[in-house]
C-alpha cells in the first residue's frame, strides 16, 4: 500500500486537513465535554455529582408520583364557600402542590428515589452494571 501525500493539494475551503491537529481542543476539554454529556470517562464520580443526581431523582419522583396524587385530591374537593378554595387558591394550587411534593420527597427516605438515582447513573454511564447472579 502506498501512502498518499496531500500536503501540496489545494482544498476548496482553503484548509489543509493535515493542519487540523492545531485546531483540535486539548484532551482535558474533550474529557470535560464527554463528562457533560454523561458518557463514561473513567473519572470517579464526585460527591457533588451524586448530590445533583439525587436531587434530579427526587424532583422526578415528586413530579411523576406525588404531585399527581395532590392534583387528584384537589380535584375531588367539593367544599362550598367559605370552606372551599377561592379563585387565588385555585390559581396557585399547582405551585403549592409542586413545592409540597418536593419537600415531602426530599425529607423522606423513599427507596424509589434511590432506584431512580441508580438508573440515572447507569443510563449516564457513570455506574457499573451490577453483576447478575
Amino acid at each position: 500500500m502506498s501512502s498518499l501525500d496531500i500536503s501540496g493539494m489545494k482544498f476548496r475551503s482553503g484548509l489543509n486537513p493535515l493542519d487540523a491537529s492545531s485546531r483540535v481542543p486539548n484532551a482535558q476539554n474533550q474529557l470535560d465535554f464527554a463528562e457533560v454529556l454523561g458518557k463514561q470517562t473513567g473519572r470517579h464520580l464526585g460527591k457533588v455529582d451524586e448530590e445533583k443526581i439525587r436531587d434530579a431523582a427526587e424532583n422526578f419522583v415528586a413530579v411523576a408520583l406525588v404531585q399527581p396524587v395532590f392534583k387528584q385530591m384537589r380535584a375531588t374537593n367539593r367544599a362550598v364557600a367559605p370552606f372551599g378554595p377561592n379563585k387565588a387558591e385555585q390559581q396557585f394550587q399547582s405551585l403549592v402542590d409542586a413545592q409540597v411534593s418536593r419537600h415531602i420527597v426530599h425529607k423522606s427516605n423513599w427507596p424509589v428515589v434511590e432506584r431512580v438515582a441508580q438508573q440515572m447513573l447507569k443510563k449516564a454511564g457513570l455506574a457499573p452494571d451490577p453483576i447478575l447472579e
